[in-house]
C-alpha cells in the first residue's frame, strides 16, 4: 500500500543534539489515512521505549507543540507553515533536496511499511525493530514533521489526536501498556472526530 523510508543522519558534531531526518515515500495512502498510521506508530514506539526517560520526553514535546498548536488548526496551511508552527520539535529538522546531508556509515534507515483496506485501521510495521530510544524518537517525529509539512488535513488533525492521546494515557491505560498500544490509536480517532464534528456545528467551546 505504502512504505516511508527515513533516513536518521548521523548527527553534525557542531550540532550534536539536531537529529536531521529525510524522507522518501512510496505507494499510496489516502490523506485521512496518514493521521491513523501516525497515531498506530506513536503508539507503537511509546509501547516500545517502555518506562524510559526517552518515552517521557516524546511525549512531552508532542503534547507541548500540541497545546500551542491547538488553538490554530483552522488557520490556512501556509500561514503556520510559514510561522514555524509547524516545527513539531527544536530537536529535529526534517531536510530534503540539498539540504539533505552527505551519506554516513553512521546513518540509520529505518522503513514504515502500511498495509490496509481503504477505511480501515492500518497495519504498520516498522523494520529494523532493534532501534535504539533516541531512533524510536527520531521516527515518530520525523514521520510527523514530514506529513504535517505535505498535509494540510494532517497537520490540522494532528494536535487534537496527541492531545486526545494524552487523554487516554492520563485517565485509562499508561502508554508502556498493552491495553494503550491497541486502544489509544482507537481512542484518539474518536476524539478527533468528535472535536470536528463540534467544531463543524459551531459547538466547540
Amino acid at each position: 500500500m505504502a512504505e516511508f523510508t527515513l533516513t536518521l543522519h548521523a548527527p553534525d558534531p557542531s550540532q550534536p543534539d539536531l537529529r536531521k531526518v529525510s524522507v522518501e515515500a512510496a505507494g499510496e495512502l489516502p490523506e485521512y489515512g496518514q493521521v491513523w498510521v501516525w497515531d498506530i506508530l506513536y503508539a507503537q514506539q511509546l509501547f516500545a521505549l517502555g518506562e524510559i526517560q526517552a518515552a517521557q520526553e516524546l511525549k512531552e514535546a508532542l503534547e507541548l507543540w500540541a497545546v500551542n498548536m491547538s488553538s490554530k488548526v483552522f488557520q490556512p496551511h501556509g500561514h503556520i507553515l510559514a510561522k514555524g508552527y509547524l516545527d513539531l520539535s527544536e530537536d529535529l529538522e526534517l531536510v530534503k533536496g540539498d539540504a539533505v546531508p552527505a551519506a554516513s556509515a553512521a546513518d540509520r534507515q529505518v522503513v514504515v511499511s502500511v498495509d490496509g483496506q481503504a477505511g480501515q485501521l492500518p497495519d504498520v510495521r516498522v523494520a529494523p525493530d532493534d532501534l535504539e530510544a533516541g531512533e524510536r524518537k527520531a521516527l515518530v517525529l520525523g514521520l510527523g514533521q514530514y506529513f504535517n509539512f505535505e498535509n494540510p488535513m494532517f497537520a490540522r488533525e494532528l494536535p487534537i489526536h496527541v492531545l486526545a492521546m494524552r487523554k487516554y494515557h492520563a485517565d485509562i491505560n499508561l502508554p508502556h501498556t498493552r491495553e494503550a498500544l491497541d486502544e489509544a490509536p482507537f481512542f484518539a480517532i474518536q476524539k478527533a472526530m468528535e472535536y470536528f464534528q463540534a467544531a463543524n456545528q459551531g459547538t466547540v467551546q
